[in-house]
């Protein structure tokens, strides 16, 4: 029998759905996921694979060095180990195409849930939100860092839904998954002094279960030596000078949306404090614990641009509700055209669909899957003996010479700070013979024009490879290959490395580079 046209709920009206500001809102998203599917690939990313490849094997977590013959057997704190299984098993799963589709997955779910925290009109949202995406997408890359910013976006919905019965789950995973969870425990601070301030009557729920959050940071591998460990951390990463740590410069370009929006925050917060503390739904919906918390991430971002994604992450809805004046009318108008803009979304949804499919077909220079030329590992392969490489190329090559144990790499915890100061020194004076002599070096992979590459040719080693950019050298002692075989006219650029020319244009402003 045919049900009565009463008995099925009405269809909703085209112009709902296609209205003019949501298909300005979709091509925007369409266009962060596009960035984020596309970020490209860097150090950290290969011993994050290797150290959840080993973590794999052995059924244990890592807390001991085994990727280096300088720091063997050595203390490690490691505390990103799950991000580094899970990578790992997403690794398994599809390679590098859904490792990177998973990692841009949650940059786009974070910033989407942002966007829906963030008030105001749609248009005012999509522009700051478009504002500040060229600066906030700098860091971006397949590394743990980006499952923090996700857990940074869903911490702060449930602050300002107060919905803290949650929030001591999902510092436990934080905890594991990456060492960021530091920032977390400071939103959470942040969030007391506002919640005193909003509803006094959900401050008492909302420090128990911060109390319960901090509990929660003790269960992981490290336990109580977490939080003596992280600070340990930061002090050697200030000490060693690494580019991405350094202050975000005035004068980048790509960073001057940041600068701004800084500003705003600070002249914003200032002027309107006050009132929206006075404003009763201003304050039912959480947007003086939006405030409190970006304003907090500020001095972490001036201080280090590796923290400016957080800050944006939190400034695009804390400066909206600065500027939040009451709700805007939902209108939808005649002009709309929703079909037209149904027809566009779905141009545009190819569109994307089609350039990340081609990107990761060839794929392009800019994901840097292959960032060390085959033929220089394999002559890599043909030499015997202890390795030396610089800070820079270390964490290629934990993953793509997994036979040789590296110098050193930028996992900088397991290392002292005074043997990546001497390795700095040897590239930067070309004097190699004791550092060679104590650690035993009978293999080197270097830039080709590097110093130290140079005074080992001079010194009679012999080049198992060498192009344009790298050189695998031996000295006499090594094992290495027939030089007819492993070092005949090779060519500048080597055609099983497709892409290393704009590696090693990128590599002379690694944000990873030591100063």
């Amino acid at each position: 029998m045919d049900m009565p046209r009463s008995a099925f709920p009405p269809r909703p009206h085209p112009r709902r759905f296609f209205t003019f500001d949501r298909l300005l809102t979709t091509l925007l998203f369409l266009a962060i996921a596009v960035a984020a599917f596309l970020m490209p690939a860097q150090g950290d990313t290969w011993w994050q694979l290797r150290a959840g490849q080993e973590m794999w094997r052995t059924g244990h977590i890592l807390l001991r060095d085994t990727f280096s013959h300088t720091m063997n057997g050595a203390f490690w704190p490691n505390h990103e180990w799950l991000s580094q299984v899970l990578f790992y098993g997403v690794y398994m799963a599809g390679g590098l195409p859904v490792l990177t589709m998973v990692s841009g997955t949650a940059v786009t779910v974070a910033w989407w849930l942002v966007f829906r925290l963030t008030p105001g009109s749609t248009r005012a949202r999509l522009l700051l939100t478009s504002f500040v995406i060229t600066s906030a997408s700098a860091m971006w890359s397949p590394r743990p860092q980006v499952l923090s910013l996700l857990l940074l976006a869903l911490t702060m919905m449930l602050l300002c839904s107060r919905r803290y019965f949650w929030l001591p789950l999902v510092f436990l995973l934080w905890a594991n998954l990456h060492g960021a969870v530091v920032m977390g425990m400071l939103l959470l601070a942040a969030a007391l002094v506002a919640t005193g301030l909003e509803n006094r009557k959900a401050f008492p729920h909302l420090a128990f279960a911060s109390v319960c959050c901090l509990l929660a940071t003790f269960a992981t591998p490290l336990g109580l030596t977490f939080w003596t460990e992280i600070p340990r951390s930061l002090a050697r990463i200030r000490q060693l000078g690494i580019q991405e740590w350094s202050p975000p410069r005035l004068t980048s370009l790509s960073l001057i949306p940041f600068w701004l929006i800084a500003v705003a925050l600070v002249v914003l917060m200032v002027a309107r404090t006050r009132a929206l503390s006075r404003d009763v739904e201003a304050c039912r919906r959480g947007y003086l614990t939006i405030c409190a918390c970006a304003l907090t991430l500020l001095p972490l971002a001036v201080t280090a641009q590796r923290n400016v994604p957080p800050f944006l992450l939190l400034a695009v809805p804390a400066i909206a509700a600065l500027r939040w004046r009451g709700e805007d009318p939902v209108s939808v108008r005649s002009s709309d055209r929703p079909r037209l803009n149904g027809a566009i979304t779905a141009v545009a949804g190819v569109l994307a669909c089609g350039t990340v499919g081609y990107a990761y077909a060839r794929p392009i220079d800019h994901l840097r899957w292959t960032p060390l030329p085959e033929a220089s590992l394999t002559a890599l392969r043909a030499c015997g003996g202890n390795l030396y490489n610089r800070y820079d190329e270390g964490g290629y090559l934990i993953w793509f010479a997994p036979d040789h144990k590296v110098f050193l790499d930028g996992r900088q915890d397991p290392y002292p700070v005074d043997l990546v100061k001497e390795q700095v020194r040897v590239e930067t004076t070309g004097d190699f013979e004791n550092v060679f002599q104590r650690h035993d070096i009978h293999c080197a992979y270097l830039p080709a024009d590097s110093l130290v590459t140079v005074r080992l040719l001079r010194a009679g080693w012999t080049p198992l490879f060498r192009d344009a950019h790298w050189a695998v050298l031996a000295d006499g002692s090594g094992r290495s290959a027939p030089r007819s075989t492993a070092y005949r006219n090779p060519p500048l650029e080597p055609t099983s490395n497709r892409g290393i020319r704009s590696f090693t244009a990128w590599h002379s402003t690694s944000r990873h580079r030591l100063k």
